[in-house]
């Protein structure tokens, strides 16, 4: 599939450093100037107890931010035990709640639109982000990550899915889970514990729903809302979390078959390349501009399941940004 306009100008000209990073690293390109230039901005961020400010408010530490830039550093080859990603480890650790996993920093104030996250319980998939953090720099077995895995065993429900959070929309309207939760933690386990884990073979059952669900509503290019029955359009949001969760979100589901020769991922594809804006990207339902990160999601998205081609998008990035 051809993208019809080109995504790279505005990825690199609005984009921060952590979203430019993420998309150069995906094409290898992270040792290049460009790409460095972005990963000692990054590292600048970092304040000196290890923690990165959070996106809500600089003057705060976020578990989000601290955990994602250290997967990110991760990505960029900067060494598991060497300051940065050390540092980002140890400031995280603590921070778990007892029995349960990680929370958003209680400080934040969070945006009464922003229903994905809290500062009063522990939040599934930041949970699952500290844990695959652990899991890249040799603590899975340590006593937080035991716990954390346990805690979203708990947190499974009957029909196989993850709530964001203990109470969560998804979670009251019976729907079995939130879905991007559930794809994320679903092969999270698979990593930590293996094809035959129980908890990753019923997340992926209630998968295959999902996958049926956001094929047919890409069909139809709309999809109706739980909580008040109106439609409203299938956008990127909707197109790419189910394959990829986040920036730095490893896309082993894709290797299990989730690409384009799935015909419901196909369905997906075509529905994100039309979905695509004039200025070249994507734009969430909630925002009125395109945004560099989902656009670097979608471009993402649309190379690891074999809808456009990788080789072709690394040319372009490559002539953009003259590296």
């Amino acid at each position: 599939m051809d993208l019809i306009y080109d995504p790279f100008p505005l990825i690199l000209t609005r984009g921060d450093e952590s979203t430019k990073l993420a998309c150069l690293e995906f094409f290898g390109l992270a040792d290049s100037p460009t790409g460095k230039e972005c990963l000692l901005a990054l590292m600048r961020k970092q304040r000196s107890d290890g923690a990165f400010p959070s996106s809500l408010d600089p003057l705060q530490w976020g578990t989000r931010e601290t955990t994602r830039s250290a997967l990110l550093m991760l990505q960029a080859d900067l060494p598991p035990d060497g300051i940065n990603i050390d540092g980002a480890v140890r400031f995280v650790l603590p921070h778990s709640n007892p029995e349960e996993g990680w929370t958003e920093n209680p400080a934040l104030r969070i945006p009464e639109q922003m229903i994905e996250i809290t500062t009063q319980r522990s939040v599934t998939w930041i949970t699952a982000d500290v844990v695959e953090l652990l899991r890249q720099v040799g603590l899975r077995e340590c006593p937080e990550c035991r716990t954390a895995v346990q805690w979203l065993r708990t947190m499974q429900g009957e029909r196989g899915g993850w709530p964001m959070y203990t109470g969560d929309v998804g979670q009251q309207l019976g729907t079995g889970g939130d879905p991007d939760s559930t794809a994320q933690i679903t092969f999270l386990m698979r990593r930590m514990c293996g094809e035959s884990d129980s908890a990753y073979l019923k997340g992926r059952e209630l998968l295959e729903t999902y996958f049926d669900e956001r094929a047919a509503e890409a069909r139809k290019g709309y999809r109706i809302r739980l909580r008040d029955g109106r439609r409203e359009p299938v956008g990127v949001y909707e197109l790419t979390h189910l394959l990829l969760s986040s920036l730095v979100d490893p896309p082993d589901r894709i290797d299990l078959g989730y690409n384009v020769t799935d015909p419901r991922v196909r369905q997906m594809m075509k529905a994100l390349v039309s979905a695509q804006r004039p200025d070249g990207g994507w734009r969430p339902l909630w925002a009125q501009e395109s945004d560099p990160v989902y656009t670097v999601l979608a471009v993402e998205t649309l190379a690891l399941t074999g809808a456009a081609s990788t080789s072709a998008l690394r040319s372009s990035i490559q002539a953009h940004a003259s590296l």
